[in-house]
């Protein structure tokens, strides 16, 4: 008998023009968290329901009041990689890839090759991914009133970034943009955060608070994926590289697992620590580009959202396209183009 799906079985409420009126007095309410919610019956019967569903009203209206649909499923209940798919807007194939690396967990079903999921990792998942788009969202911010460009920290699969990488911003954006659909992680250490803010105001003669704001913002935002220094501490001195900042960066790409170390000075980090550890030394460019190979649908969608986001000043898919070929990573541009133009989104 085949699984009937358990989104088709959820309570789904769409927003209705002509209750808006009445929902955006709801959320105008700045008083209900110490209210009542009362049920009417149609014989005038009043029934006072829990506090808790209370919470649920006024989450649905503010919901509702916004366009958005409204679902309600127990959190215990069991998906499919399908569902969980619907459920975050991503491809199956990827949320595959997903449960295949650990970043949700499943459960495979006795005997079988199928996984299970449970809703409340879903949500999860979910969570991380709007907290990363917020931090993003005020590195942005701070960026773009300062002017700063960025640093490359910690990325996917695992990936170290050198501090010499300072990209412009669309690289930056773009990189932590990546990290809120699950394409990569962005990790970091407090070495690599305190090296970026001595070198963006020693370099690019900008103010020591902004650049101390955008730190912040990481550590706030992102203080999931943190290396410990203490997981490092002990290995910096096994490492022979000639820069002893470089050497720390290392160390912790060591301690985090990282298959790969992005830079533009491959040179610093083409010693024997980083070969004994089967590290792979990349340059933004080469590592965007292997990252397209693995996600391409993926990627692009990502840049897609990226420029419909940008307000200071509005831009076209192809205008980020043109600013990360400006940044640097011309043969990611590159690949990005010809994807749109097989879409048909960009003129031959």
């Amino acid at each position: 008998m085949p699984r009937e799906g358990v989104l088709g079985q959820a309570t789904r409420i769409d927003p209705v023009p002509a209750d808006h009126e009445a929902l955006d007095s709801l959320r105008a309410r700045e008083d209900l968290g110490g209210g009542e919610l009362v049920l009417r019956t149609g014989d005038g019967t009043e029934i006072s329901l829990p506090s808790s569903l209370l919470r649920l009203v006024v989450s649905a209206a503010n919901n509702l009041a916004a366009g958005r649909s409204v679902m309600t499923i127990p959190a215990e209940v069991m998906l499919t990689p399908t569902e969980a798919a619907e459920l975050l807007g991503l491809s199956r194939p990827f949320v595959a890839r997903l449960l295949e690396r650990g970043d949700i967990p499943s459960e495979l079903l006795p005997e079988s090759r199928h996984r299970r999921i449970r809703l409340e990792d879903v949500l999860a998942f979910q969570d991380r991914r709007e907290r990363r788009s917020e931090g993003r969202r005020r590195i942005a911010d701070i960026a773009a009133s300062a002017d700063l460009p960025y640093l490359c920290l910690l990325f996917v699969a695992k990936v170290f970034i050198d501090t010499n990488v300072l990209f412009p911003f669309s690289v930056m954006d773009l990189m932590l943009a990546l990290t809120e659909d699950g394409i990569h992680d962005v990790m970091w250490s407090d070495d690599l955060l305190d090296e970026w803010e001595r070198v963006i105001v020693r370099e690019r003669r900008r103010s020591p608070d902004a650049a101390a704001a955008i730190a912040a913002t990481i550590r706030q935002f992102f203080a999931d994926t943190r290396i410990p220094v203490e997981s490092y501490r002990g290995l910096i001195a096994e490492v022979d590289g000639p820069d002893p900042d470089d050497n720390a960066h290392m160390a912790a790409a060591v301690a985090g697992q990282a298959g790969s170390l992005v830079t533009w000075n491959a040179r610093d980090f083409d010693c024997g620590f980083i070969r004994k550890h089967a590290i792979t030394i990349m340059d933004p460019d080469e590592y965007l580009c292997a990252l397209y190979d693995e996600f391409p649908g993926e990627v692009v969608a990502t840049i897609a959202k990226l420029a419909a986001s940008k307000r200071r000043p509005p831009m076209m898919t192809v205008d980020l396209v043109d600013a990360l070929d400006r940044a640097g990573v011309k043969e990611f541009a590159s690949l990005v183009r010809s994807h749109l133009t097989r879409a048909a989104e960009l003129p031959e």
